[in-house]
């Protein structure tokens, strides 16, 4: 069949691409920088920038991602239209630093800070009246041992040893976060935490111990929505505070779950969150739920970019693209959970690979999706060992139940065969527990 064209016809003009400017380029970005591409011109901001993304981005600047000066300058020359991150805290503020700046869509500097800065954190709960536990910011390790002294004397002399957890303000990936059993050894981990935070100041808060919970949610236009709840697992490694799994949907009673979830709903709102997706830790003290931390951002370990969708049928990142750039216009369809799914993730002891036998056959199971594999190969070197949360290697695993999804994760485990040289030509496997 023939088309015919009238001659007075203009040819048809591909409208131009966005230009979408991305802050940080760790292993977790890339879904979002990768979904960006198909349809924007993608600018990068971020203090590396592995070859992984040089298929995909028109420009980059290497930049420190909490420079918001020199990041808003790039920016502004070259003229974007949207500006975004996912699955880090530390660009947060930045994002919104240059959304503001720029008349362009984003949650603003005040509610930036706010999901970034723990004291704040705490002050604005103070204000919602929701119970916390009991917590101090301190400028020193005298105010911290202060503070510590007020805790021992309200427990009483009968009452076990009391521990607390400090953390500095505003860092990442769980480093500085130790526990303290005494003032001897507060005063001894102090320096850490402090070293961690932009201001030197420090969270010192009671330690709780209780069952512990994660809850991904989705707001927009100030409209907020549950996305999936999970459980949480931790390695049972001295101050390295990394979960060793999440896993949706959690095991908890429907009491338990409209409890947790409920106060979820209340902090995001109360914080004024206009748009965009967050990530919170919740933990048990007894019967009580409280806050350990909420964050303007997607979970990372590719919770944001695949667990969510596997758990709610949400395409993350192209939700993020949209409200960055201004043309989403009702909610999203968020779907019940779909699956059984989850993160597993293990630590390299210090030292250097050499066995690196079943990734491939891993890695093409099909209840295996997303995964950080393709780092580990033999003769790659280990030096820090279970330090925090950011030298952990995770895969992301499914099931149509959850005694299916424990199934496969066991048999992840016993089809990869690592094993690690160490210094002292000792040699161990992976550290999944």
């Amino acid at each position: 069949m023939s088309v015919s064209v009238s001659p007075n016809a203009s040819p048809a003009k591909s409208l131009p691409r966005k230009k979408l400017l991305i802050i940080g380029a760790g292993d977790f970005q890339l879904p979002l920088v990768e979904q960006a591409a198909k349809s924007c011109e993608v600018l990068l901001a971020a203090p590396v920038i592995s070859a992984a993304f040089e298929p995909y981005i028109s420009d980059r600047l290497i930049v420190d991602v909490r420079d918001e000066e020199a990041i808003l300058a790039f920016a502004r020359a070259h003229k974007i239209d949207g500006v975004i991150t996912d699955q880090t805290d530390i660009a947060v503020r930045s994002v919104a630093y240059v959304a503001e700046n720029m008349g362009l869509p984003g949650i603003g500097c005040e509610t930036g800070i706010l999901f970034t800065d723990k004291s704040r954190m705490r002050t604005r709960l103070a204000e919602l009246g929701i119970p916390q536990l009991a917590n101090r910011t301190v400028s020193s390790v005298e105010d911290a041992c202060a503070f510590y002294q007020e805790l021992c004397g309200a427990a009483g002399e009968s009452a076990a040893p009391v521990r607390v957890i400090i953390k500095p303000l505003d860092t990442q990936g769980s480093r500085g976060v130790q526990v303290c059993a005494g003032e001897e050894e507060l005063r001894d981990k102090y320096p850490e935490a402090a070293r961690w935070s932009s201001n030197k100041k420090v969270i010192v808060e009671h330690f709780a111990t209780g069952r512990e919970f994660v809850v991904e949610s989705l707001v927009f236009n100030h409209e907020y929505h549950t996305l999936c709840i999970g459980d949480t697992s931790y390695f049972n490694i001295p101050d390295a505070f990394a979960a060793k799994s999440r896993i949706f949907p959690t095991t908890a009673d429907p009491a338990l779950r409209s409890k947790v979830l409920a106060l979820d709903k209340k902090i995001i709102t109360g914080f004024g969150l206009s748009q965009g997706i967050t990530h919170s830790e919740y933990i048990m003290e007894g019967d009580e739920v409280y806050l350990i931390e909420t964050a303007a951002r997607g979970g990372g370990v590719f919770i944001s970019s695949d667990l969510i969708s596997l758990s709610s049928g949400l395409h993350t990142e192209q939700f993020l693209i949209d409200i960055a750039l201004g043309r989403l216009t009702e909610m999203p369809k968020i779907l019940p959970q779909q699956c059984f799914c989850g993160y597993m993730a293990f630590y390299l002891p210090v030292g250097h690979v050499v066995r690196a036998d079943g990734i491939e056959d891993v890695t093409s199971l099909p209840f295996v999706h997303r995964n950080q594999l393709g780092k580990l190969h033999v003769g790659i070197e280990n030096r820090e060992g279970a330090t925090d949360k950011t030298s952990r290697l995770a895969l992301i695993v499914s099931g149509d139940t959850r005694e299916e999804l424990m199934e496969h994760m066991a048999q992840v485990r016993s089809m990869l065969k690592i094993e690690i040289q160490a210094p002292d030509g000792a040699v161990l496997a992976p550290i999944w527990e």
